[in-house]
């Protein structure tokens, strides 16, 4: 992994006084997220100094070759590139059958060519994660692109006549990018909703898009790839056991693309199904190699909070295939101490100590030595994981499943399923603001085709009371699932609202949309990562294996489950009550590879719990390491510099939090936390990109 940058006119005029003062920009915006690549850096200038890139390495293929930027052997095709891409040793024996000319073994290198025999087409064969920038020196035309899913980072903006491009927008400060709040996107949450950022005009490239600068500075956005999912009326040919092997072999196949490294590779282990699975699967392709080979495990635990701490499972996990373990038992002071450490690298709110326990972790294997892990993101929203997609399966039945044999609710049955669910609450939500995080206009249903997964994530907005007069008589009070909704593509939307995709296809859609890669891939995945130098690998989002898991029936990743006690012994249906398997398909395909608790084990989100308040008995009660972080922070003076803030209910907020704080039993953290830890992200962001205070 690496960080890029890359900086263009679009005014026909060099963009900057020579060639030494673009150069020192490029310098300093590498310098600017060096933990992307501490390896070693490189930079390009065009000869009318039109264009820079910039380039700083984290080596991992081909340690002593494949600096960038990389150029063709005429000098007429330049590319800087962030990630890793996987099968480029097929690739590269294809490519040199056609005639090209490779200068080192990187796996970067492939894109050079590729594009000059396929043009802009070359992204089809790409691999793996990614986030490019290429510039044709004939056509004068720059192309940069991200991968499928969104798991490397890009931001564009446009400056003075200029294109800026990078891996962080930290980066973008060092081409004369003065960060301002973008008071809409934080109101509306355009930052978790669609390509918005907390800055204003700074977007984010979308997944599975390219970017284009032509010749006359016109700078065009288009798809290249997008998540597809069968008509709702197409019957399955396939049997079970097929299905179960076709994602068994996929999954496989993932994760052995991405055990290929040159240096010492580990793998993050929780109590989940999804990361025991690649340990499982991983330890087992090490092993037909070299049957002494022992996989490296990293685990974080929470001994000091036993009902949730996932530790002892992993151990037990790690000894059935016989890994070594490293436990990682950060405490609460830890957390918090490096929280604004997190929020730094994730550039956007934090509302919670997940990025944070992921930061001290991919510290801990850095300091061990390592620079790649192989990590299981990406399978609840691929297999149907959450717990809120349960309605969205409910809310239509599953022709396929018919004529698989398996028993079905019928309408009376769903409803009286989705009624126990909507009293039962929604389990695990660590990232609503809300009360009722499930809430939404019916407009933001209706526009996905009635489905509400999108509602979770527009629930970590905060509420109007949070904002001044002058922000709420100036920005739109639009209801954010209906800004995450609009964010979806008209096409999309309509195959949603159509009836063509199940609902819980549709849900699985919005999820990967908003959840899976403006939060997770940000604040528990690249970030936190390579804050601290560190190459993830999400086998999961390997895209092979997606299209495929995509166009399974729904009741293979959620299977509707009676047994004999439950009445699928022919008893009357009004007496059937049904369960439901969350990611059916994926349990049964990696059974042979996980222990028998795990394979049983209901989905678990991941979490970095604090301890619970102190002793009630105690007059007056000492702070929490996080009650006097925010106590600190918190201050007037601090909300006031904001400017779109408003201090009466941060302070309304903070008081009630510290006078009777909650613990929720499930790990997560008391609501007035997460609003307070959110308005103290800001607060960090605002000190550490100097941002002036927003005004009207």
């Amino acid at each position: 992994m690496c960080g890029i940058s890359a900086i263009k006119s679009i005014a026909n005029a060099p963009i900057a006084e020579d060639v030494s003062q673009l150069q020192s920009w490029l310098r300093a915006s590498i310098e600017a997220m060096g933990h992307r690549g501490p390896d070693s850096s490189g930079t390009y200038i065009s000869e009318d100094i039109s264009l820079g890139l910039a380039h700083a390495r984290l080596s991992i293929i081909d340690l002593e070759g494949g600096q960038q930027p990389l150029h063709d052997l005429t000098d007429t095709v330049h590319a800087i590139v962030n990630g890793e891409l996987y099968d480029y040793a097929k690739i590269r024996k294809e490519l040199e059958c056609k005639g090209c000319k490779f200068t080192s073994l990187v796996d970067s290198e492939v894109i050079v060519h590729l594009y000059k025999i396929y043009g802009q087409n070359f992204v089809h064969h790409l691999r793996g994660e990614f986030a490019f920038v290429l510039y044709d020196t004939k056509r004068d035309l720059l192309i940069a692109g991200r991968d499928r899913f969104g798991i490397k980072p890009l931001f564009h903006t446009i400056v003075d006549g200029k294109l800026l491009l990078a891996s962080e927008m930290k980066a973008l400060r060092a081409f004369g990018w003065k960060a301002e709040w973008d008071a809409e996107s934080i109101v509306q949450l355009g930052y978790y909703l669609d390509n918005r950022t907390i800055f204003k005009g700074v977007r984010k490239l979308p997944p599975g898009h390219l970017l284009t600068c032509n010749r006359g500075g016109h700078v065009e956005i288009s798809r290249y790839w997008d998540l597809e999912y069968p008509h709702m009326s197409l019957q399955e040919t396939r049997t079970v056991d097929q299905m179960i092997e076709g994602v068994r072999e996929r999954l496989v196949d993932a994760v052995r693309a991405r055990l290929r490294s040159d240096v010492p590779l580990g793998v993050y282990l929780s109590g989940g199904l999804d990361s025991a699975s690649v340990a499982g699967i991983a330890s087992t392709l090490l092993k037909e190699k070299d049957p002494n080979a022992k996989l490296i495990t990293f685990t974080l635990a929470f001994p000091g909070r036993k009902e949730l701490d996932e530790g002892p499972i992993a151990q037990r996990m790690a000894e059935s295939i016989g890994a070594e373990i490293h436990m990682v038992t950060p405490t609460e002071e830890d957390l918090v101490r490096t929280f604004p450490k997190a929020v730094y690298h994730s550039e956007q709110p934090t509302l919670a100590f997940h990025s944070a326990g992921k930061v001290i972790l991919s510290e801990y294997v850095r300091n061990h030595g390592y620079k790649v892990v192989l990590t299981g993101e990406g399978s609840d929203e691929t297999f149907g994981g959450y717990y809120f997609l349960l309605p969205e399966f409910l809310r239509a039945i599953d022709p396929a499943a018919v004529s698989l044999g398996i028993p079905l609710p019928d309408d009376v049955e769903r409803m009286s399923a989705l009624r126990r669910w909507q009293g039962s609450g929604l389990r695990q939500d660590h990232i609503s603001l809300r009360k009722e995080p499930l809430e939404g206009s019916q407009l933001g249903r209706d526009l996905l085709g009635g489905v509400g997964s999108h509602t979770i994530v527009s629930a970590a907005g905060f509420s109007s009371s949070a904002f001044t007069l002058d922000v709420l008589e100036r920005i739109p009070q639009i209801d954010n699932a209906v800004i995450a909704a609009e964010g979806v593509s008209p096409d999309v939307r309509r195959k949603m609202s159509s009836g063509r995709w199940h609902p819980l296809n549709s849900g699985l859609y919005a999820t990967s949309k908003t959840l899976l890669s403006n939060l997770i891939l940000c604040d528990v995945g690249d970030r936190t990562e390579m804050a601290n130098s560190i190459e993830g690998r999400t086998p999961f989002l390997d895209h092979y294996l997606v299209e495929y898991v995509n166009n399974l029936p729904p009741s293979m990743k959620i299977l509707p489950f009676l047994d004999q006690v439950n009445g699928f012994d022919g008893s009357a249906p009004e007496n059937r009550d049904f369960s439901f398997i969350e990611k059916w398909v994926l349990r049964q395909a990696v059974k042979p590879f996980v222990t028998e608790e795990i394979f049983k084990r209901t989905k678990v989100q991941y979490n970095a719990p604090i301890s619970g308040p102190s002793d009630e008995s105690v007059d007056q009660p000492e702070l929490t390491p996080l009650q006097a972080m925010l106590k600190d922070k918190l201050t007037k003076e601090a909300i006031d510099r904001l400017g779109w803030a408003r201090w009466e209910y941060v302070e309304g907020v903070l008081q009630e939090y510290l006078e009777a704080p909650e613990c929720p039993k499930d790990g997560g953290l008391d609501k007035r936390a997460r609003i307070l830890l959110g308005v103290v992200s800001f607060v960090i962001l605002q000190e550490h990109f100097e941002v002036p205070a927003w005004t009207p």
